[in-house]
Order: structure tokens, then sequence, then C-alpha cells
């Protein structure tokens, strides 16, 4: 995950027609922070909600950023010098003391956590009672078939080469279900719990627009497709495409959809 986001650095920004900038937005809307309230953002990359939590900075408040990646940290601190403040700490470690938060969020990171409900036990210390926690997670199972196709066929064209990507385990894949993100909540102490879905629809051409596309995906597939060679990505490609057309309007169509959830701490 680290390596993913540092490779991708500020291009995660506008990766997907901006997709990712609107989420970002979305969650920070969720939040809700009010002026002069202390707002927390695990994992927070370069700083996409972190920059937006800020906002409010000049009217007494204060957001803060947190990551693993040393290097996103870096990108954070200069493309948002003013607006928060940000620092190189796990989810699972954050070394804040009890109650020190008005609201935390937690964007697209839970699935990719060592140990997401440590994660979830960790932002629920540092709220303050009557605090926010807002959540966004990637909803997998409202992918389309040309999605499905092109992962099944990535870990095949993985699982034939000596080399081995390490993938999150496989039930992370259903942290974006609703019901599922709510059992996790309501498991760490959260209450009021609601969620929201954002779905947002788009296509490539052909298989190799949707594969430059697919690299800024996720860390598996830009793992798999960053160590294939001219010749083996070409060939995947051609392989690709003629799987793709068989699929017919639905070809080269994909979702990106999302879960939000928002709780609140007693």
């Amino acid at each position: 995950m680290v390596a993913f986001h540092e490779a991708m650095g500020t291009a995660y920004a506008d990766w997907g027609a901006g997709v990712n900038r609107r989420v970002a937005g979305r969650l920070a809307e969720l939040a809700d922070v009010q002026p002069a309230e202390k707002a927390l953002d695990v994992g927070c990359g370069t700083g996409l909600v972190t920059r937006r939590l800020g906002a409010r900075r000049s009217e007494g408040g204060l957001a803060t950023g947190v990551d693993v990646a040393t290097r996103l940290v870096g990108l954070a601190r200069r493309d948002n010098p003013h607006d928060a403040a940000f620092g190189v700490m796990a989810a699972e470690d954050l070394g804040f003391k009890r109650r020190s938060f008005d609201a935390v969020t937690i964007g697209q990171t839970l699935a990719y956590l060592a140990d997401p409900d440590r994660g979830l036990a960790e932002a629920h210390r540092v709220l303050r009672r009557g605090g926010r926690l807002a959540v966004s997670c990637r909803r997998r199972s409202l992918s389309t078939r040309a999605q499905g196709l092109f992962f099944t066929r990535l870990a095949d064209l993985a699982g034939r080469h000596p080399f081995k990507i390490p993938r999150p385990p496989q039930d992370r894949a259903i942290f974006g279900e609703p019901r599922v993100l709510t059992a996790m909540l309501k498991e760490a102490d959260f209450v009021d719990i609601s969620t929201t879905q954002l779905v947002i629809g788009q296509r490539t051409d052909d298989a190799h627009a949707w594969t430059e596309l697919m690299m800024g995906a996720g860390p598996f597939p830009h793992a798999v497709l960053s160590v294939l060679g001219p010749r083996l990505r070409s060939e995947f490609e051609t392989q690709l495409d003629e799987a793709m057309r068989e699929l017919g309007e639905g070809a080269f169509h994909f979702h990106h959809a999302f879960t939000f959830a928002v709780a609140r701490r007693l």
C-alpha cells in the first residue's frame, strides 16, 4: 500500500478523472468539522482530505494528517503548508492523548491496515465524547463484469510468473459493504452509525488505455503491471482486448463505488 501511494504521488488525486478528489471532498463534508474544532485524518496520503478539514484553521480549528509513508507526508507538508499539520504515524498506534479530537476521518485506508480493528479502536480512543468518525471504503461488489474479467486475468498472470505480490486478506474485499462496515463500527463501540454510497462510472476505448488507467486502481494491479516488460504487457493487453470484446457494450466499462459511514463516540 505504501509503495503504491509513493509511486502514484500527487497523480493519485487526479486519477480516474479526479474520483479520489471527489471521494475526499465527500468524506470531509460528512465529517462536518466546525470552526474551532480539531480534526485528525488517518492515512492522509498527500493530504486530500486533511486540506479540506483544515480549511477553517484560521477560525481556531486545527487539522492533523498522519500516514506511515514518509514520502507522502513530505508531499502533504509541501503542498499544504498552512492548512494542516502532518506526521508519520501508524493508524494502529496513534501518538495522541485520549479524547484529543472532535472528528476523525479514515479515507480508503481501513481495508489496507495491518490491524483494522486496532485502527478503529485507536480512532475511538482519540475522539472526544460526542466526537465524529467518518470512513470511506471501496465497495467492490458493485464492480462491473469488465473489472471482474480484468482482475481474474491479472491474478492468473501473476500466478504464472516468478514474482509474489502480497495482497490483503480476502475478507477485506467486503469492508465496503454497508452491513459489514456498520458491524465493524458497532464492534468498536461507535453509535448512531449511518452509511451512504457514491458510484461513478467510466470507460476506456481499448485494452491499452484500460491497463494504463488500472495502474492507479490499487496496489495489486499497479504492482503486477509495473513489473511486466514490454512484450508481456503487449501480450496481456492483446488477450484482454479479445476477452473484453466478448462483453459487448460492457467492454472496458468500470465503476468507482464507495461506501461512506459516519458514526459517533459516546
